[in-house]
């Protein structure tokens, strides 16, 4: 379901929902979430023989 940006307000506040800023850790052209996932993408690329 997509919702229109001029609906989001009016159905944020009749459901009790909120909008905080999320941090994203970026490496290479990768972005993650969480920053356990861009280590591990990290010291995978370290272990891999190199081309």
């Amino acid at each position: 379901m997509t919702v229109a940006p001029e609906d989001e307000a009016e159905l944020m506040a009749r459901y009790g929902i909120t909008k905080v800023p999320a941090y994203r850790y970026h490496y290479r052209e990768w972005r993650y979430s969480t920053l356990n996932d861009a280590l591990a993408q990290a010291k995978r690329d370290e272990a891999a023989p190199s081309k």
